[in-house]
């Protein structure tokens, strides 16, 4: 299990940020800001590497103060033949926090303001990774935090260049290892560069063998040379077998990422994961057509008055919970960009409580939390009297605090999203797609008539329950499973009304719109869409086990009601990514151990972002990044196992491996 380490701002006696853990300091002592650009810059080529290019893509191993980032940023912003977008990926094991960056840079004019704002943006220090978008989106900084060894292995990117800034070789060895030195080799584009201040015999010797061609080169600050390098013509070959490439090089070929222009898809369902695909791409300067068969966006399961944007826990910290509390943290900094920081009036952030029920353990869930070393402005646990005090309702129970808890409403956020970009997004409403079909290099939607509703070289499917059929697979490949939700809106006394989330034997919101709304109920294959009575009772019963004193059979009377109908996967994971050629055969079909993810082949540009179950509001903002990420060549905001834990073809993957036989899409 990953756990974090936060660093802490300590100074030697030249003033020099230290750490004492490795005995070094974070940067020379002739100045952090110019070995930035003397060293790591210069030493890349930069500026003038990224002159006219879509995309520059900076991999770093040390974070540390971030003033690497920061002088590349600044450099960036002054250069008129600067790229397009600018990502910036780095790994740290013991990151810093917000209020020690920000005193830190404050120190320093040139590097002030845009610390400030990377400060300001700096996420809640959990494994994985964070990504956070400055400069209106145009600058984009993809932490990854945790051992270097175990991370970079999961990252899927291209590097164009290499920022090599751990603590000295002698102090920090793991950092400057061989696994490390083939996992940046793998991730390096051919002639990619490379600059590093340490010029260690272990540390050429080692980047000779990953494939690298490294020479001395003049240093900087009173040390006599450093080290400069480039990656070999063979560098990310085993990234393009294993499905590291960018999905554009590897599966949509049609679609050109680098040329930054006539890229087009066609978005198939509005509700909040379509809309959340839209607003990456657009953000990305995509066209999106937007095709919706209800007569607006957010109609079906995004419909309902209001959400909760909530994080899991599991003691093993398993895949579902790290997908969920990256896709949770990942929608709370899109909600406050959304809203510039302010009340939005469709959303607040106003924490959850998950109260503890009867014969729950209190020390056991605090153990919990302590095993999964998650910090305290993620979640605590808090006693009776402390959440009672949170809610501004007397509580039976205390439970887990998770500050950045949140309820939305679904569709004034689409409004939202669709609002911020009028000239990239285009919706079609009350068309339905009746069938997609591949021609010329083109996916054409169409509707029941035979119109031709859109066309573009990628397409991609957030339609809820009719996925597998607009997708032309069985439907046991995308095996999608209709459960039914109802929730309960009652008026309540000022006494009994929460003003955080309270979530329990099940859940209940703030007032919105003057009523709480408390669920919600489970029906697997239920088509039922009227409200029913006895599961108000239901939800109100619940409810009452959370808020002492609450009549459940008296709330029933009156109450209001809303039904949707959740789309959700056996495995309670979305399907994000690429469709599978259900009758293709897998490639390398003597691989030792059977197929992987990577052998299935795939539709050419057809995509996926279903199966939210009830967390779409949680899920649906890191999905459509991570599927814009994949049609933009980007670096994917998602680590490997977890890309593979939510891949469209992983039920097909199971089949094969079971010794059944690639479905056929003619199959019933």
């Amino acid at each position: 299990m990953n756990i974090l380490t936060p660093a802490t701002l300590l100074l030697d006696a030249d003033g020099i940020p230290w750490a004492p853990r490795y005995v070094d300091v974070y940067h020379s002592h002739a100045g952090g800001y110019l070995q930035a650009r003397e060293v790591f810059m210069a030493g890349n080529g930069l500026p003038g590497a990224w002159a006219g290019r879509h995309r520059f893509v900076v991999l770093e191993t040390g974070f540390g103060l971030g003033t690497n980032f920061l002088a590349t940023w600044a450099a960036w912003r002054d250069d008129p033949r600067r790229c397009g977008r600018l990502h910036f990926v780095s790994v740290e094991r013991h990151p810093f926090q917000a209020a020690d960056l920000r005193a830190w840079h404050a120190r320093d004019a040139r590097m002030a303001a845009l610390g400030a704002q990377l400060a300001d943006a700096w996420p809640v220090l959990t494994p994985g990774l964070h990504r956070i978008e400055l400069d209106q989106g145009r600058v984009v900084l993809t932490l990854a935090l945790g051992d270097a060894q175990a991370l970079l292995p999961q990252l899927r990117l291209r590097a164009d260049a290499l920022y090599l800034d751990g603590f000295s070789p002698s102090r920090n060895p793991e950092m400057w290892s061989a696994p490390v030195f083939k996992a940046l080799a793998r991730l390096a584009t051919p002639g990619a560069t490379l600059a590093t201040y340490t010029v260690a015999r272990a540390v050429i010797d080692g980047l000779n063998e990953a494939g690298f061609e490294v020479r001395k080169a003049p240093g900087f600050g009173g040390k006599r040379d450093m080290l400069v390098g480039r990656a070999g013509r063979l560098a990310g070959a085993a990234a393009v077998a294993e499905g590291i490439a960018s999905a554009t090089e590897r599966i949509a070929p049609a679609v050109d990422s680098a040329a930054g222009s006539g890229r087009s898809a066609l978005v198939i369902g509005a509700g909040i994961a379509g809309v959340a695909v839209a607003d990456s791409l657009a953000m990305r300067g995509w066209e999106v057509q937007l095709l919706e068969g209800a007569q607006g966006p957010a109609r079906g399961a995004s419909s309902a008055p209001a959400g909760a944007l909530h994080a899991l826990l599991s003691r093993d910290d398993n895949r579902q919970a790290r997908f969920t509390r990256a896709a949770y943290l990942h929608m709370g900094r899109r909600l406050a960009a959304l809203g510039n920081g302010e009340p939005a009036g469709w959303y607040a952030s106003c924490g959850r409580i998950d109260c503890l029920r009867d014969g729950d353990d209190f020390d056991h869930a605090a153990e919990l939390i302590a095993a999964l070393g998650l910090p305290p402005d993620f979640v605590r646990m808090v006693d009776a009297a402390e959440a009672s005090g949170l809610a501004g309702v007397r509580l039976a129970h205390g439970g887990c605090w998770f500050p950045g808890g949140a309820w939305l409403n679904a569709g004034a956020y689409c409004a939202a999203v669709l609002a911020s970009h009028p000239r990239r997004v285009r919706l079609t409403a009350d068309r339905a797609v009746a069938s997609l079909s591949r021609t010329g290099g083109n996916w054409e939607a169409r509707d029941a008539g035979g119109a031709l509703l859109g066309s573009a070289p990628v397409a991609v499917l957030a339609a809820g329950l009719d996925l597998a059929r607009l997708a032309g697979v069985p439907a046991q490949v995308l095996p999608v499973r209709r459960v039914r939700g109802q929730l309960t809106g009652v008026h309540l006394p000022p006494e009994s009304t929460p003003r955080t989330v309270l979530s329990g034997a099940g859940y209940c919101l703030p007032p919105v719109d003057g009523r709480v709304w408390a669920g919600a109920t489970y029906g697997p294959n239920d088509g039922e869409s009227a409200p029913r009575q006895a599961e108000h009772l239901q939800n109100l019963e619940r409810l009452a086990q959370m808020l002492p004193g609450i009549d459940a059979a008296r709330l029933v009377e009156g109450c209001a009601g809303h039904v949707g109908f959740r789309a959700v996967m056996a495995d309670r994971l979305p399907l994000v990514g690429a469709v599978p050629e259900a009758g293709a055969a897998p490639r390398h079909p003597g691989r030792r151990g059977g197929p992987r993810l990577a052998d299935l082949p795939r539709q050419p540009g057809l995509y996926v972002s279903g199966g939210m179950a009830s967390r779409g509001l949680t899920w649906a903002a890191l999905a459509g990044e991570t599927i814009a990420s994949m049609l933009d060549g980007d670096p994917l905001p998602l680590e490997a196992d977890l890309l593979e834990a939510v891949d469209p073809a992983r039920f097909l993957l199971r089949g094969l491996r079971r010794g059944g036989r690639p479905a056929d899409a003619t199959d019933p």
